[in-house]
């Protein structure tokens, strides 16, 4: 062997002995987690692969599949060069917006550090920021540490949420309540394969700048958490339902905060509103819930002249609260084949209450009125309120005169 040969064939020993002493075999006994989005369920696999120091894969890999409905898995006798590595879980999960399992499988994500932690958890949080970290630590040099970090805390902006230390393959859904709510707007009405389209969508948006640019996806998440937000006590209880059928007593953190904190946020702009039109109904009456209809006439019989119609538009998952005050009317009650529900009328208070039943489309019914509250210019006036998707306090009120009959 020639000299130089033998000097490049010992410095080169040299160098892989000095990457084994600072890199020793990373082995774990046992690694376990869960796979949420709500839990995975039995049979759904959990694939952990070797990611290189540029997070590429080696080309090692362990498989295991979850074996209960609570989406845990766990992975033994794992022995790695490296201390990185790329989780997949993919499988069926508990829709907790239905109360059921998924109608198709999907595939979340996780990258993780594992040389001092025992445990991972693969989840939407972990799902959305995984091409984010790439790009931190490929293009612009930061450590997996301070990529995870930075990537985590810009996908918890996009729904306006404040940025957190413990790191995103550490949460559950039963002891975060951010992730809880941002799985349940993700989630919303949509299907597998729409929610699947919209984590992708949101992921290739964020890769490079970490902000949402696309004020339509924004807006699509806004109208998605609008869409449940008269359904998180539902929510809610499919959880705990779900958990106590698994035998599992969970506490529910406060996600509804937070959905609603989202929703107030202002971040997008909203494109699916609660509209009132001028005149609707099976007569195509005038509408008294319309900006447009100020003024009405008392029921006159026995020709049931001056009947008006109770009419929303209201958008798929939306839903409104109407309160008529101070007056005598006959509309929708229990007993209307229509969209309405609504309360028993309050004779002292002369108040009632009407919330649509259902949502995506035209929402009706008729009423006729009576008398109402006179001002001091002997005016008879009625006010109607309006509470839509949930709202505690009125998104607007309007009043309404009622004016005499002619005669």
């Amino acid at each position: 062997m020639k000299p130089q040969h033998f000097f490049y064939f010992l410095a080169a020993f040299a160098f892989l002995f000095s990457a084994c002493e600072k890199n020793p075999p990373v082995k774990k006994e046992l690694l376990s987690g869960y796979a949420q989005k709500g839990p995975f369920v039995n049979g759904a696999s959990v694939t952990i692969a070797e990611l290189n120091t540029r997070f590429n894969q080696t080309g090692k890999t362990y498989h295991t599949i979850i074996s209960d409905n609570l989406g845990s898995f766990e992975l033994n006798n794992i022995e790695l060069v490296s201390q990185y590595v790329e989780l997949k879980a993919d499988g069926f999960y508990f829709n907790e917006f239905s109360g059921q399992i998924s109608s198709a499988p999907m595939a979340l994500y996780a990258l993780a550090d594992i040389k001092d932690v025992n445990s991972v958890n693969v989840n939407v949080l972990t799902h959305l920021e995984k091409p984010r970290v790439e790009y931190l630590i490929k293009q612009q040099g930061l450590s997996f540490t301070a990529a995870k970090q930075q990537a985590q805390n810009e996908v918890l902006a996009i729904f306006g949420f404040t940025p957190q230390e413990t790191s995103s393959e550490a949460l559950s859904l039963t002891s975060d309540a951010k992730l809880l709510a941002i799985s349940c707007i993700l989630q919303g009405r949509l299907s597998t394969g729409d929610m699947m389209e919209l984590l992708a969508q949101i992921s290739t948006d964020i890769k490079q700048d970490g902000k949402l640019d696309n004020m339509t996806l924004g807006s699509k998440l806004l109208t998605q958490a609008m869409s449940i937000n008269l359904s998180l006590a539902a929510i809610r209880d499919n959880l705990i339902k779900k958990y106590a059928e698994l035998g599992v007593n969970v506490t529910i953190p406060d996600f509804e905060s937070y959905v609603q904190s989202f929703i107030n946020s202002g971040l997008y702009p909203q494109t699916a509103f609660i509209t009132y039109p001028e005149s609707g109904g099976s007569h195509n009456k005038y509408n008294i819930l319309s900006d447009k209809i100020t003024e009405v006439k008392p029921l006159v019989v026995p020709y049931y002249m001056n009947e008006y119609s109770f009419c929303a538009d209201v958008p798929e998952g939306q839903g409104v609260k109407i309160i008529l005050k101070g007056g005598v009317w006959r509309g929708p009650n229990e007993h209307s084949e229509y969209y309405w529900d609504c309360s028993d009328y309050d004779e002292i208070n002369k108040t009632q209450e009407f919330t649509t039943k259902g949502s995506g489309g035209i929402q009706y019914s008729s009423i006729t009125f009576s008398s109402g509250t006179l001002d001091e210019n002997n005016q008879e006036y009625i006010m109607v309120e309006y509470y839509e998707n949930g709202a505690i306090t009125p998104t607007k009120v309007k009043r309404l005169n009622i004016m005499p009959n002619k005669k």
